[in-house]
């Protein structure tokens, strides 16, 4: 069921995250470090208002939603849901404007305009888009996550060639995706008529579950964000612009490895609960657990492993230097992070015990900006991403500890063991393998990689390989 529903959502976990990735790489060909870094700075700060205005009534649509609910129930929440966007979209506009005091860059009124647009439609998307999923709409969800990204790459390059290289017109071609595809889903997702409607019921239902994760939200905001307004206060927004691009790049590869297999995950967790009780949907969550540590180790280690040759050959040379300095600890980074997140801590929200995922994350925010500080006083700006990474690594053993410690929740040594020595095999033999900072090259090491890989897999799971192949041949004589 699992493997099912991943497919399913397959494309737009590959297409949009790929995007993402690859327009951190074109940004530093369009933009100069200030630019980028101003660029970099909103587009957190948007992230920011998310989780402070709408990202509770996201986490109670996530939990709570029921696409069969009857004319009446649905009614109640589509109403209610329309009612906490409008106030999502009030908080979101005094938000925007309230950044010049805390982003010291040129605000123009074109900047102010075009951070306002996409802040506002950016909102609205990510929640949508979440609701799509839950409601297992996978068309909805794959139009939404690979719309804007590929669509605001495009425009955003367009708006630059026409008019300026600004992180403004960057913006501008975001928010003008983002409003089209919501403009192509919304008679599909359909939304309330009535706003003033709300269920008081929903309401409370959803502040007592989704408010200690929205503040544990914002501390994982911090871990992820912080850093980056740290270095603007002590280096200025052109710093910002310089580590933006090999952290936002580590970050980015470690969750897109993720979600190749938590977009269907953890509802599929909470489906098992509800229709076999809790021991069912935490068992759920360990196979969920070692499908994402299979993804992500190989993920982290063959990026970091080829990241000096890559490096050369994408990033444009005014980031480079640093790029390369930085893009291995933010890589660790994102991969402890990820399986905190989509490991860690579900157990809890499995429970609806969102106290202990509270206390975990502000763990993880304090002590990632507290080592990203002590990093950059150190060790400069490759030190700031050393410090975070070594925070959030910490914040991760804490996690695995509570959920081991209070239900016996880890996963199996047999599958640490198995897939580790599968990572291992692969970074040894791209050890071996000579690489340049040529496409050529670079493809080679990664198809050696991936294929070491899945051969050591097999080695160490032969029962499951064995079933695979078996499916296969099936197939082909169908």
């Amino acid at each position: 069921m699992l493997l099912r529903q991943t497919l399913l959502y397959l494309p737009a976990q590959v297409i949009g995250p790929v995007v993402q990735f690859l327009s951190i790489v074109l940004w530093t060909y369009f933009l100069d470090p200030v630019e980028m870094g101003t660029f970099a700075l909103i587009t957190a700060a948007q992230e920011f208002g998310y989780i402070a205005t709408m990202f509770w009534f996201t986490l109670y649509t996530m939990r709570y939603f029921d696409r069969n609910a009857d004319a009446h129930g649905q009614a109640a929440f589509m109403n209610t849901e329309a009612g906490v966007m409008l106030v999502a979209a009030v908080g979101t506009a005094l938000g925007v404007m309230a950044l010049p005091l805390f982003i010291d860059v040129a605000w123009s009124p074109s900047l102010a305009a075009a951070a306002l647009g996409y802040c506002l439609s950016r909102t609205l998307a990510t929640h949508l888009t979440d609701r799509a999923r839950t409601a297992q709409d996978t068309r909805v969800y794959t139009i939404m996550q690979v719309s804007w990204p590929v669509l605001g790459l495009a425009l955003g390059v367009l708006f630059v060639k026409l008019f300026s290289a600004s992180a403004a017109n960057v913006l501008w071609g975001y928010a003008l995706a983002q409003c089209l595809a919501l403009a192509g889903v919304i008679g599909r997702l359909g939304l309330g008529s009535r706003p003033h409607h709300v269920s008081a019921d929903i309401i409370r239902t959803g502040l007592r579950y989704g408010m200690p994760l929205v503040i544990g939200g914002l501390f994982v905001w911090l871990a992820n964000n912080g850093l980056r307004f740290i270095i603007e206060h002590k280096e200025g927004a052109g710093a910002v612009g310089l580590v933006t691009v090999g952290w936002g790049l580590g970050l980015r590869a470690a969750a897109f490895s993720a979600m190749l297999v938590t977009a269907a995950a953890f509802p599929l967790a909470v489906t098992r609960s509800r229709e076999n009780g809790i021991a069912e949907g935490q068992a759920q969550l360990v196979r969920n657990g070692v499908l994402l540590l299979a993804i992500l180790a190989p993920a982290a280690g063959g990026l970091w492993a080829i990241s000096g040759p890559l490096v050369e050959r994408i990033v444009a040379a005014p980031f480079r230097e640093m790029t390369a300095a930085v893009l291995p600890w933010a890589i660790l980074a994102g991969a402890a992070r990820n399986l905190r997140i989509h490991f860690g801590e579900q157990v809890f929200l499995l429970r609806e015990e969102t106290r202990i995922p509270l206390a975990n994350d502000v763990f993880d925010g304090l002590s990632t900006i507290v080592g990203g500080a002590v990093g950059l006083a150190m060790g400069g700006l490759p030190g700031s991403v050393a410090g975070a990474a070594f925070g959030a690594i910490a914040s991760l053993l804490v996690t695995l500890m509570c959920g081991a410690y209070m239900h016996r929740f880890t996963l199996p040594m047999g599958h640490l063991v198995r897939i580790a020595i599968a990572t291992a095999a692969m970074i040894a033999a791209l050890h071996f393998v000579p690489m340049s900072a040529t496409v050529p090259s670079l493809a080679a090491a990664i198809l050696t990689g991936g294929m070491v890989y899945m051969v050591a897999l097999a080695a160490v799971y032969p029962g499951e390989a064995g079933s695979v192949l078996a499916k296969f041949r099936a197939l082909r004589q169908v």
